[in-house]
């Protein structure tokens, strides 16, 4: 039987061995041992390749951002990215790579305010070594984490209250339908933080909010009310003017020992503050007692609302704060004649009947700056009740509408009455007629140039309104009626609110007159007082003639478009700018000065100080509300609202107040500016160069 042959291959180097030996004619020869190599194969790599996890937290919880590293058994390449990573309970962050291929890193951001576990995994399949073996195993690493905040201790609420302190341990209660009262960001201005009350439709009357701390313990210290400072300030935010808003504050361990007042809004959808005079208590409600424990505060938006009537509204309030000083009562300011008060709201034993038409609200109402005063309150066109544009309404303290006859006569034709509007610009009308025939009539009208404030305002009889009768002195006029912002009807929203006072006839004619008191300046002097400008960079003040003619002196102030915001003049008369001393008491606190004006609106700002101490003074400021004719105007000293730096035409810094009146100093220098605030440095520039004349500076009786 014939063996099989068996033919082996020839590796490359055996067979260039054979071909070698072959060419040299070695025959059959053998080669020497050791002369042929060995020649050996490695194993194909046929192993899939690895991942380990860890991080760079040392601690057992985290508390921020975890690096999680990723160790590879052998060089992956680029086959490994942040996508091949699964992350629970965070969010990918910066992803790295090593350039040996052998590890990466990620940064995984916790979830933030929570107490929980972060886990990274890599699943198998998810990358792959140079030989082409892809991972088979799956990999994946925990970290425990912690990114709530830390518990910070609070204190409880101590007055002036903010809301914006991190520290402070703010809290509301709601009642009555305001149950949804919470902390909130302020509607105006995203970085503040406010009270916020929503007033379900439906609510009680007496629907309200009180403030206090979590643990129902309201302000410590207590609310430190006393005869002096009996007044609390708060910023409210409201949808409607003429809103009644109510506070009340009481003993939380014994909330039968209170006191409750009100005020009233007077703008829409803006802020404002209003005053909250706790010596004037709301009717039917407890008297104050300084000696009470006054500890806790409620607010009542829209007080007294009925439930079938009430809606959803929305409203705001900040800044609760114990307003220094007494009481100052509203001061009619001295016209530039004798002036006879025929409607006041204030007299005992008389009753004041007010009559509306076309759509007015009136009541008889506190002043809503404060003090004891009455002042009658009108609201045109009231929600769901349009007004017309002769809307108006009719005060009368007698019989068919009647008050004492008005002795209107040829040297006496003008009437002042006091007036507070929402907005300046607007005409209000006032109308005298016979009450017995009302075909014997005369209107006229003023316009006003303060937005919610105070302001006295002239009628003159002799210019009556257009389209109207002239004036008759021999007619009989004993019937008063005042419509305000005539010509504009009321749109049924919201409505408009007015406040009305002091309704008087000013008796004699133009003549100047000397104001009553102590007279400081009235020019005329044999010696006139010296005037010493400041700020004004153009013609220096002088004594002049009085622009309207006659023998009368008076001072004349020029002020530029280059002047500055603080442009003035001090008046003196004796050495050092001095004056006589100021006899200022708590009872005697307003200065009077006629003024003439090339303008309405301007704001006259009047400082008293210590000529040998700068340090003490006073500022307070008036507006003008005559173009081209003199009036007086009024400068409250005691009235701490206007003492703060202007940011605009009627409006204030609040955060830049100037020094309260003390009447233990001795105040004998003064010094009156024209449109302070205006000019270089101030809110806006001057509108033009004016020129102004002042005379008469005195201390009111």
């Amino acid at each position: 039987m014939k063996l099989p042959i068996h033919r082996f291959p020839l590796t490359a180097s055996a067979l260039a061995a054979c071909l070698l030996v072959t060419a040299c004619g070695g025959g059959d020869a053998v080669p020497p041992p050791g002369s042929v190599p060995v020649v050996t194969t490695a194993p194909a790599d046929t192993t899939p390749p690895t991942v380990t996890i860890g991080d760079n937290t040392d601690a057992a919880t985290a508390t921020g951002n975890v690096t999680f590293l990723f160790t590879f058994s052998e060089d992956v390449g680029n086959s490994f990215s942040a996508d091949d990573i699964t992350v629970a309970k965070g969010t990918k962050g910066a992803f790295t790579m090593s350039s040996d291929g052998k590890s990466a890193n990620l940064v995984v951001i916790p979830l933030a305010n929570t107490s929980d576990t972060m886990t990274v995994t890599v699943a198998a399949g998810s990358f792959s070594d140079i030989a082409g073996n892809v991972s088979a195993t799956v990999a994946t690493a925990s970290q425990v984490f912690d990114t709530t905040a830390p518990v910070v201790a609070k204190t409880q609420m101590a007055l002036p209250v903010n809301f914006d302190s991190a520290t402070v341990d703010y809290g509301f209660i709601g009642f009555g339908g305001a149950e949804d009262s919470s902390l909130a960001v302020d509607p105006a201005d995203a970085t503040n933080k406010v009270a916020k009350v929503v007033r379900a439709a439906g609510s009680e009357s007496f629907a309200g909010t009180t403030v206090t701390a979590a643990a129902g313990l309201g302000f410590s210290p207590k609310i430190p009310l006393n005869a002096n400072d009996n007044r609390m300030s708060v910023r409210v935010w409201s949808p409607d003017a003429g809103i009644p808003v109510r506070v009340k504050i009481e003993s939380h361990t014994d909330n039968t020992k209170s006191v409750e007042t009100e005020a009233t809004t007077t703008v829409a959808g803006g802020w404002q503050t209003l005053m909250f005079n706790f010596a004037t208590q709301a009717s039917g409600t407890a008297a104050v007692n300084y000696a009470t424990n006054y500890d806790k505060l409620s607010i009542f938006f829209d007080f007294g609302r009925s439930k079938a009537s009430s809606v959803q509204k929305t409203y705001y309030f900040d800044d609760i704060a114990v307003v220094p000083g007494a009481v100052t009562p509203p001061v009619t300011p001295p016209t530039t004649s004798t002036s006879t008060a025929l409607i006041t709201f204030d007299v005992a034993g008389t009753t004041y009947t007010l009559t509306d038409f076309g759509g007015n609200t009136g009541a008889v109402v506190n002043d809503p700056a404060g003090g004891t005063g009455k002042v009658m309150q009108v609201v045109k066109g009231m929600a769901g009740t349009p007004s017309e544009t002769w809307a108006g309404t009719t005060i009368s303290t007698g019989a068919n509408q009647s008050i004492p006859a008005i002795a209107l006569s040829a040297s006496a034709k003008t009437m002042t009455a006091r007036v507070w509007a929402p907005a300046a610009g607007m005409p209000i009308r006032l109308k005298l007629e016979d009450a017995a025939d009302g075909s014997h009539s005369v209107e006229t009208e003023a316009v006003t140039t303060v937005a919610n404030g105070w302001q006295t305002l002239t009628f003159d009889f002799g210019n009556p309104a257009s389209g109207t009768a002239a004036l008759n002195l021999a007619y009989t006029f004993n019937k008063a009626s005042v419509f305000f912002n005539f010509g504009t009807a009321g749109s049924g929203g919201a409505g408009q609110t007015f406040y009305f006072d002091d309704l008087s006839l000013v008796a004699g004619s133009s003549t100047p007159v000397t104001p009553t008191g102590s007279t400081f300046a009235t020019f005329d002097e044999a010696t006139a007082p010296t005037l010493t400008d400041f700020g004004l960079y153009g013609t220096a003040s002088a004594v002049v003639a009085d622009p309207t003619g006659g023998t009368n002196k008076v001072a004349k102030l020029y002020k530029y478009l280059a002047s500055e915001q603080w442009g003035g003049s001090t008046i003196s008369t004796l050495a050092n700018n001095a004056l006589p001393t100021i006899p200022f008491t708590a009872s005697k606190t307003t200065m009077t000065l006629r003024v003439y004006s090339p303008a309405a609106g301007v704001r006259v700002r009047l400082k008293v100080e210590n000529a040998s101490n700068g340090g003490i003074n006073c500022e307070t400021d008036a507006f003008t509300t005559a173009s081209g004719a003199w009036e007086t105007l009024s400068f409250n000293f005691g009235d701490p609202s206007t003492h703060y730096i202007p940011n605009g035409p009627t409006s204030y810094n609040t955060s830049l107040p100037t020094a309260p009146l003390n009447v233990a100093n001795t105040y004998n220098k003064a010094s009156v500016f024209f449109d302070f605030g205006l000019g270089a440095g101030g809110y806006a520039a001057m509108p033009a160069n004016r020129v102004y004349y002042f005379d008469d500076l005195a201390l009111a009786p």
